[in-house]
């Protein structure tokens, strides 16, 4: 067991050792750090000081989730073609800019449009970033990659919100929403040392044949790559993903999962609203305990030698659900020990669904579809985003913010139930897989 805790240790170092992969990872970290102080900032600017309804909150979602529905696969795409870093970039300065113009929006209907334009510049980000972690990181180290981004991702979900919870009780908003532009300067200024890296940088070579270009990567001399157009990749996308079952039915059981959630998501604040509405840090700390739980589980799992897709999709599913139904059901002027175990709860669910989820898309793609694989997940997300929150605003109210979430905490707790129960047809007894567990198969078959 030491030996193996100390194999792992080695792994992390090993990975972090990899300059573009550090580069990458804390242009992310940082990035995802002001997120967090501005996702806060927003909720409770329009629920605590503005005071909007359910269904008026649930726009907010669905003007973010709108982009990636028209621009997700498109996003996938073009990120397979492109320096991946200087999208990256490009994605970070424009963010950051948008960011710094919810400071003057003096009401929702101002907020609104402006995320949509942040949203449509994240879409592109998502898929480059998975892509190019793809691409400079080994298929035995993925796992460790993909658990090292989510236990930022988690990190950054504790800290962010806590210390925007501090920062909202001395001061506005406003400050919250000046950090994250920063973070997002902070990213950029990152990723300009190392612009240059990708090896999957394409330059265009003049062809007879139309909307066809000959690709040459720097890092293969002589090796030339066909490519066709744009719509013919995103088409190539979509029966790439047809032939891999495993990937198709990951999509369709996320998609449901997703659904489920998404109709309570946004909603948190109102619940906490009802709850305790005099405490505006409270959101702060529900968030932080979400992530609190995940960042446990991301250190769990990244002492594993692996995962049995089932167990993680599965599982993780039914945390998330029964700590939602779990906070449906506290009554008003409860204890906030109480709200902060649930959310636990919930966030060791998420960690787990999570790295599993991501670790899947990127282990079973190839390395020239993995964008496009993204980017058609993104899609189909954003359709349940759009959807989603409008139905989960229209039932909270009509139903009452406490039963909405008992009842769709329990759809999503069965769906993790049938994960574990029909798992093993769905994704076979495919596992995640660990470096430790990679190097001795490969042992045994040399």
């Amino acid at each position: 067991m030491l030996q193996k805790r100390l194999n792992i240790k080695l792994q992390s170092r090993g990975l972090l050792s990899n300059k573009i992969f550090r580069r990458l990872f804390c242009a992310y970290a940082t990035a995802s750090f002001g997120d967090w102080f501005d996702a806060i900032a927003i909720q409770v600017l329009l629920v605590y000081r503005w005071g909007v309804t359910p269904m008026t909150l649930a726009m907010v979602p669905v003007a973010m989730a709108l982009p990636g529905l028209l621009l997700g696969s498109l996003a996938g795409t073009i990120a397979d073609r492109v320096p991946k870093v200087r999208l990256m970039l490009l994605c970070d300065l424009l963010s950051a800019v948008l960011t710094l113009c919810l400071l003057v929006a003096p009401s929702i209907y101002w907020i609104i449009p402006i995320l949509m334009l942040r949203s449509a510049v994240s879409t592109f980000m998502m898929p480059a970033q998975q892509a190019m972690t793809r691409q400079v990181v080994k298929d035995e180290e993925l796992l460790q990659a993909t658990s090292l981004n989510g236990l930022v991702n988690q990190l950054s979900k504790i800290a962010g919100p806590l210390l925007g919870g501090v920062i909202l009780v001395v001061f506005t908003p406003q400050i919250c929403i000046l950090i994250g532009a920063a973070g997002r300067m902070a990213s950029c200024v990152m990723l300009w040392t190392i612009r240059y890296a990708s090896d999957d940088v394409k330059k265009a070579e003049p062809v007879a044949e139309p909307y066809m270009e000959t690709v040459r990567s720097r890092g293969a001399k002589g090796n030339q790559v066909q490519r066709g157009s744009v719509w013919k990749e995103w088409k190539e996308g979509w029966k790439y993903l047809m032939q891999h079952r495993i990937l198709l039915h990951t999509m369709i059981y996320s998609f449901f999962g997703l659904t489920a959630l998404l109709m309570v998501d946004y909603q948190f604040t109102v619940l906490l609203r009802e709850i305790a509405p005099n405490q505006e840090s409270l959101l702060g700390i529900l968030v932080a305990a979400i992530g609190l739980g995940a960042v446990i589980m991301l250190l769990i799992v990244n002492r594993q030698e692996h995962i049995e897709y089932r167990f993680g999709l599965g599982a993780g599913a039914m945390g998330i659900g029964l700590g939602i139904a779990g906070l449906g059901l506290i009554p008003s002027g409860s204890s906030s020990w109480v709200i902060t175990g649930l959310s636990l709860v919930i966030g060791l669910g998420n960690g787990l669904y999570m790295v599993t989820n991501q670790t899947i898309m990127q282990k079973e793609s190839s390395t020239e579809m993995v964008g496009r694989v993204f980017g058609i997940s993104n899609t189909l997300m954003s359709v349940a985003l759009v959807t989603a929150p409008l139905a989960g605003g229209a039932i909270i109210e009509l139903a009452g913010v406490g039963s909405a979430f008992f009842w769709i905490g329990l759809i999503v707790a069965i769906i993790g139930l049938m994960g574990l129960l029909f798992g093993r047809k769905w994704w076979r007894v495919h596992q995640v897989i660990s470096e430790e567990q990679h190097e001795s198969k490969q042992e045994a078959l040399h």
